[in-house]
């Protein structure tokens, strides 16, 4: 296992070889609110992890970390958008866009072809990751109350009208949105916002119906 420069220390490689052994990790990057510029201080250190000899998939938490687990085979048919894989993952695949710059470790078996590890044909597969959407954020909207993940609705509204006006998919947040999303996340004033999120939860769901992968 690499320890890339910038990343954790001693202990987090320690910490992955006792959670994951005998299995061998193959990579390891930050991801959730974090690389997204909305954590807290409170907040769980969340990180994907990909190993090796696993073919299914799971949530490893600690005191503080949350480790979205993903077996090799497991995270090739993510990023395929297979039915099989749960709409839960698939909906956070976008942090793949920011994994580079948020990297803790990675395999030397996988170092020269990291780009290649991670790419998804977003283009291809926009209206699946878009669909994975509409079912996520259509079951929490109707049970808001309690539902501090629709923040993320500010996040993806934000990438979704970078694409369609640039045909661009790549990692925007736009500022107006940012502080939006960090105002639900710290209040909690779902109410506040509602409006706000049903209109963006239209938005994706006309795109969607439309047919259109990306333009106006």
């Amino acid at each position: 296992m690499s320890k890339i420069q910038g990343g954790t220390n001693q202990n987090m490689q320690e910490l992955l070889d006792k959670l994951f052994s005998p299995n061998k990790v193959l990579l390891c990057y930050r991801c959730g609110s974090s690389i997204f510029g909305l954590s807290e201080n409170e907040s769980d250190k969340d990180f994907t992890v990909v190993i090796d000899g696993y073919d299914s998939c799971n949530v490893v938490k600690t005191d503080d970390c949350d480790f979205f687990t993903f077996g090799r085979s497991y995270f090739e048919r993510l990023k395929n958008f297979d039915n099989g894989c749960l709409t839960y993952f698939l909906c956070w695949l976008d942090n793949t866009l920011l994994a580079k710059e948020n990297l803790v470790y990675v395999d030397e078996s996988i170092k020269d072809n990291l780009d290649e590890f991670l790419y998804i044909d977003f283009k291809k597969h926009f209206k699946d990751w878009l669909y994975r959407l509409i079912t996520y954020f259509g079951i929490r909207l109707e049970n808001y109350k309690d539902e501090k993940s629709l923040y993320h609705l500010y996040r993806v509204e934000s990438l979704i009208r970078h694409y369609k006006e640039t045909g661009k998919f790549e990692y925007y947040f736009s500022k107006e949105n940012k502080e939006l999303a960090k105002d639900l996340k710290t209040t909690l004033d779902i109410e506040k916002h509602l409006p706000k999120l049903k209109e963006i939860f239209s938005y994706l769901l006309s795109i969607y119906e439309g047919g259109s992968a990306h333009g106006s």
